[in-house]
C-alpha cells in the first residue's frame, strides 16, 4: 500500500508540473524566429527549360539541315537540267553542222554532174532529197544522190526510152500510184516536178526496202520492175543487160560518196562566186546551141 501510494503521489506530481509549464503565459516581448525552407521547385523548372530549350536547338538545327538538304537538291537538280539542255543544244548545233554539211556537199555533187543546172536549182534538188529522206528513214539521202546520178544526170527533164520521167525516173503508171498515195493529183507534166518526183522516188524506195532486205534487190526492182528483182536474186539470164549493169553502177557511186562525206568532203563555199564561170552556164541561162558552137570556134 505505501509503494502504491508513492508512486501516485509521484503521478500527480508531474502532471502538476506538466500542466503548470503548460499554462505558463508566454511574454509577449519575446522574440519568435519562424524558419521557412523552400522546396526545391525553381531547379526542376529550371531543369526543364534547358531540356525546352535544347529541344527547341535541335529541332531548328534539323530544320535547317533539310532546308540546306532541299536547295542543295535543288541545285543539282537545276544543274542537271542545264546541263541537258546545254546538251541539247550542241546536239542540235551538232545535227545542224553535219546536216548543212551534207546538204552543201550534195549540192556540189549535183553541179559536177550537171553543169547546166543552176545553183539554186542544184541546192534545191539537194535540200528535196535531204528532206525526203527524213521522212523516209529507211532511205539514205547518198542513196538517192547516186540514184538521181545515174537515172538523169539531175535533169528533171530526162526521159528514157522508156518512158522513165524527170529526176528519178519514174514511170508514169508507177508514178501514178505514188503520187496519189502522197495526196497528189496525176497528170503528163507531175513527174517532171523536182519536188513530186523526188517525194515519189523516196516513197517507192521506202516501199521496196520494207520488202528486201538487200540492196541489190531493191535497185533491180526499182530500175526494171519486180521480175527483175526475181531474176537478180535467181542470178538467171532473163535479167535485163541495163538492170545487170545499173545495180552496181548506183552501189559502187553509193560507197564512194559515204566515203568522201565520211572522210570529210572539201565544200567548195565559194561557188556561188564562180557559179557563172562554170562551163556551159552564164548567170542568164544557158547558151544555145549555134552560139555555144560559135564560142568553141
Amino acid at each position: 500500500m505505501a509503494g502504491n501510494e508513492q508512486s501516485d503521489r509521484a503521478r500527480d506530481l508531474a502532471e502538476l508540473r506538466f500542466r503548470t509549464a503548460v499554462e505558463r503565459p508566454r511574454d509577449g516581448s519575446e522574440p519568435r524566429t519562424i524558419v521557412i525552407r523552400h522546396s526545391s521547385g525553381w531547379q526542376s523548372l529550371a531543369v526543364l527549360f534547358l531540356s525546352l530549350l535544347l529541344l527547341g536547338v535541335v529541332l531548328l538545327g534539323s530544320e535547317a539541315l533539310r532546308g540546306l538538304d532541299r536547295r542543295s537538291e535543288e541545285a543539282i537538280a537545276t544543274i542537271a537540267t542545264f546541263d541537258r539542255k546545254v546538251q541539247q543544244v550542241e546536239a542540235e548545233l551538232s545535227f545542224e553542222s553535219r546536216r548543212r554539211y551534207l546538204l552543201l556537199g550534195m549540192r556540189d555533187h549535183i553541179l559536177r554532174v550537171n553543169p547546166r543546172v543552176s545553183l539554186a536549182d542544184a541546192y534545191r534538188y539537194a535540200q528535196l532529197a535531204l528532206e525526203a529522206s527524213e521522212k523516209y528513214p529507211a532511205v539514205d539521202p547518198l542513196l538517192l544522190l547516186a540514184i538521181g546520178t545515174v537515172e538523169s544526170g539531175y535533169d528533171p527533164q530526162s526521159t528514157s526510152h522508156s518512158d522513165a520521167r524527170g529526176l528519178y525516173q519514174i514511170w508514169p503508171s508507177t508514178g501514178r500510184l505514188l503520187l496519189r498515195a502522197l495526196g497528189w493529183s496525176y497528170d503528163e507534166a507531175a513527174l517532171y516536178d523536182p519536188e513530186k518526183n523526188t517525194q515519189a522516188a523516196a516513197l517507192y524506195l521506202d516501199i521496196l526496202f520494207s520488202t528486201y532486205s538487200d540492196p541489190q534487190l531493191v535497185l533491180a526492182e526499182y530500175n526494171g520492175g519486180p521480175l527483175n528483182a526475181g531474176y537478180f536474186r535467181a542470178g538467171v539470164g532473163a535479167l535485163a543487160a541495163e538492170t545487170r549493169s545499173y545495180v552496181p553502177r548506183v552501189l559502187q557511186l553509193h560507197a564512194r560518196l559515204k566515203d568522201e562525206f565520211d572522210k570529210g568532203m572539201q565544200l567548195q563555199l565559194d561557188a556561188m562566186h564562180r557559179d557563172g564561170q562554170r562551163e556551159g552556164k552564164t548567170l542568164a541561162g544557158g547558151a544555145p546551141a549555134g552560139r555555144e558552137a560559135a564560142a568553141r570556134r
